[in-house]
């Protein structure tokens, strides 16, 4: 564990914290990391992606056991945390978001962290398949989570339009599907393109881990320490562990379940805040659990990869 604790978390927490601190000093003002998070988001992360999916084949990396068990496990922990918002008698307004961040998590900035520096560049392309149905699934549940709780949006139809937009238009799903066709045609990418996909693709996982330091808040946790403690045990917990006893019992390959079980693990996204400012979900609730469980992440990805790495 202490191996692991040295050479995968400390390296990626100590960018994060990093992030925290220039944004403490205003080194990382909110337009810098407007800027970086659109560069980072749209092209950065995509690159790495093409790159890294279309060099690999895709028959060895697709599994449709594991994207079932992967969906499967979304919806069980969804239900879950259903009956455990009357059980809480969590508020009205927060319920929503309380769903939400019980299932949806920072795909693209933190698992895709740990999946590339803790188990190596030979995994990644299987939980980049993986993660882009994923995706789909966590985002549109997360969207019928928030409207179901909203009496607004449940009369009205178009903010169901969202979420449809933006898988549509999400720069990672569209480059996960493009490089899973060159992938299964066997297709190569130039080499000169593919040279500069790697430089790109060498930008995206430190400046995205250096936007989760800065994007850090803590101010309003006090009033909702309850639905933040239930929102961890859902997410960081219940949901990789569910996960892992549906692999285990579905017999996917081995090489697997590792990298989807870091993809369940993942801390609530940074987009939720995003997605509960919209739809009328509770933003504060969405901010402080993003905040405090991408930091307890590093304890629990320390115990994921003590056990299964």
């Amino acid at each position: 564990m202490l191996n692991i604790i040295l050479n995968a978390i400390l390296p990626i927490f100590s960018i994060i914290l990093l992030g925290f601190i220039l944004k403490w000093r205003n080194i990382i003002d909110d337009a810098f990391a407007r800027t970086a998070n659109l560069i980072v988001f749209n092209i950065g992360i995509p690159a790495m992606l093409l790159s890294e999916i279309a060099r690999a084949p895709f028959s060895e990396n697709f599994n449709l056991r594991a994207v079932i068990c992967s969906l499967g496990s979304l919806c069980i922990v969804l239900l879950s945390s259903m009956l455990a918002v009357r059980a809480l008698s969590i508020r009205a307004d927060r319920r929503g978001t309380f769903l939400q961040n019980s299932i949806h998590g920072n795909i693209g900035y933190m698992a895709y962290a740990i999946a590339y520096y803790a188990i190596g560049e030979s995994s990644f392309a299987r939980m980049a398949i993986l993660s882009s149905f994923l995706m789909v699934g966590q985002n549109l549940l997360s969207v019928w989570a928030l409207t179901s709780c909203d009496p607004e949006a449940q009369v009205n139809g178009r903010k169901w339009w969202l979420v449809i937009r933006n898988i549509v238009q999400n720069p990672i799903v569209l480059t996960v599907g493009v490089a899973i066709i060159f992938a299964a045609l066997g297709l190569k990418i130039p080499g000169p393109l593919s040279k500069g996909l790697d430089i790109l693709a060498g930008m995206a996982l430190p400046t995205a881990l250096l936007l989760i330091g800065a994007s850090l808040s803590f101010g309003a946790m006090k009033s909702m320490v309850t639905e933040i403690l239930a929102i961890g045990t859902f997410k960081l917990l219940a949901l990789p562990l569910v996960g892992y006893s549906l692999m285990l019992v579905s017999k996917v390959p081995g090489p697997l379940i590792l990298p989807g079980v870091i993809l369940l693990a993942s801390p609530p996204a940074t987009i939720s805040y995003v997605m509960a400012t919209e739809l009328g979900g509770d933003p504060e609730l969405a901010a402080a659990s993003v905040s405090v469980f991408t930091l307890a992440s590093a304890l629990s990805y320390t115990l994921i990869l003590s056990f299964l790495a």
